[in-house]
This record gives structure tokens, C-alpha cells and sequence, in this order.
């Protein structure tokens, strides 16, 4: 019985390290594997805001309405907090503004001018957020309704 309790004993200091290390032998990851490699891309801190329903005007009508997924992106992750708590104000601007001037390319109904509303929306950035918060936005999933 002795035995038994002495090789359970040995056995268990042994295996407590490992098990307590979740049982990987894997390596901790170091200061150089978690920068990745040269040729690795740097993430761009971004936040995804709700989706912006959009009228297309073509001549004065109401042709449809885009749907857009828009993401901001940030400079760094520092602002990301008080961006957060901003996002209704965000909203509720965004909205006013593509409720504005046509988002419609040259009055095409089939086009949105990104880069104009790109513009438009930044400008609304800069005033609810400040300045050299956001610095660029994407669309994503952009969906025409009839």
C-alpha cells in the first residue's frame, strides 16, 4: 500500500507542472512570434458602426435606398472607448447627412459615389468625435432595396 502511495506521489509531481501548464509542451509565444513576421500587415484598429440606411436622389425623387455596412477606422486603439460612446451621436449625423445631398453618383441611381460620402462622413467624424480620431472608412455589404 506504501508503494502505491509513493509512485501515485512521484507521479504526481511530476505531472503537476505540465498539467498545471494546461498539459501543452508547447512553447510560451515570444516578444518576436507575436510581432509576426517582417512581411505581416499591421492591424488597423476599426470599429463596425450599425447599418446606415441611405436614400439614392436622382433629380429631386427618391429612386431606393442603399443599406451600408460602415466601418471607421481609427488611428489607434487608444480613442476606441470614448469612440464607443459616441456611436448614436455618430448615428444620428450619418443619417442627417446622407438624408442630405444625394449620395447618387453624377445623378446615376446605379452608382454610389463612395469617395464623396467617404468624404462627407469623415467631415461628420471630425465634428461629433474631434479631429485625428477617425482616419478612413470602408463600406461593407452594401445592398440596393427597390
Amino acid at each position: 500500500m506504501r508503494l502505491l502511495s509513493a509512485l501515485a506521489l512521484i507521479a504526481i509531481l511530476f505531472a503537476g507542472p505540465a498539467w498545471a501548464s494546461g498539459g501543452s509542451k508547447t512553447k510560451a509565444p515570444t516578444a518576436e512570434s507575436e510581432q509576426g513576421t517582417a512581411f505581416a500587415t499591421p492591424r488597423t484598429p476599426s470599429i463596425e458602426m450599425p447599418i446606415l440606411v441611405a436614400p439614392v436622389v436622382v433629380n429631386g425623387e427618391m429612386d431606393h435606398y442603399v443599406y451600408l455596412g460602415v466601418t471607421l477606422q481609427l488611428v489607434d486603439d487608444s480613442h476606441k472607448s470614448a469612440l464607443l460612446d459616441k456611436i448614436p451621436y455618430l448615428q444620428d449625423a450619418f443619417l442627417r447627412e446622407v438624408h442630405g445631398p444625394s449620395i447618387a453618383h453624377e445623378n446615376d441611381p446605379s452608382i454610389v459615389d463612395e469617395k464623396g460620402l467617404i468624404a462627407r462622413l469623415l467631415a461628420v467624424c471630425e465634428k461629433v468625435v474631434g479631429a485625428n480620431i477617425v482616419t478612413g472608412i470602408t463600406f461593407r455589404n452594401a445592398a440596393r432595396t427597390n
